[in-house]
């Protein structure tokens, strides 16, 4: 399969090899040779290989995006967006560490515990910032009284509008 797609190099050529003889699945770029190994399963089309490619291919970038994005999402207290926000760097960490065990003769044990300790932390965080939302959802007038146990509650309040500025500064709007 060849799927448009510009590489570092500039190239417009990747192509996803042996999907259907093994739980692995090659990925690679036919101008600059940048190849990588994606797991798959029985029912993984090229696409799906070449997702999870792109996926690690930019994991640095997405990793320092969503970094960036936490201060303001605690600003806005935007705690469910956070929990979210964490548990993606949370997996984003542990594929790194999985990565750092790829080159099985030079494996640095001292960076893939980095990754791993850093995936913790932001669960750790997640599990906060869950907490957190479920603090402010009480705060916004779930109430257990008898009364109203059995009447029906507007819990519109709750939800923030988004307003087209927002979308449009989110620094992950459209990004591929």
């Amino acid at each position: 399969m060849d799927t448009p797609f510009n590489m570092d190099c500039g190239e417009k050529s990747v192509k996803v090899k042996n999907i259907r003889k093994s739980l692995i699945a090659t990925v690679k770029c036919g101008h600059c040779g940048l190849t990588k190994d994606v797991l798959i399963n029985s029912i993984s089309e090229p696409v799906d290989a070449f997702g999870d490619f792109i996926d690690i291919h930019y994991a640095d970038q997405e990793l320092q995006r969503l970094e960036k994005r936490i201060e303001k999402l605690k600003k806005k207290n935007e705690w469910g967006e956070l929990v979210l926000v964490y548990s993606i760097l949370s997996d984003i960490c542990k594929a790194k560490a999985a990565e750092a065990l790829e080159d099985e003769d030079n494996v640095n044990l001292d960076v893939v515990n980095k990754w791993k300790i850093r995936a913790e932390e932001y669960k750790r965080l997640g599990k906060d910032a869950l907490l957190q939302l479920d603090s402010l959802e009480l705060e916004k007038g779930i109430k257990t009284d008898d009364e109203s146990l059995f009447t029906e509650h507007d819990e519109s309040d709750m939800k923030r509008e988004k307003k087209i500025e927002d979308i449009f500064d989110d620094p992950g709007f459209l990004e591929f």
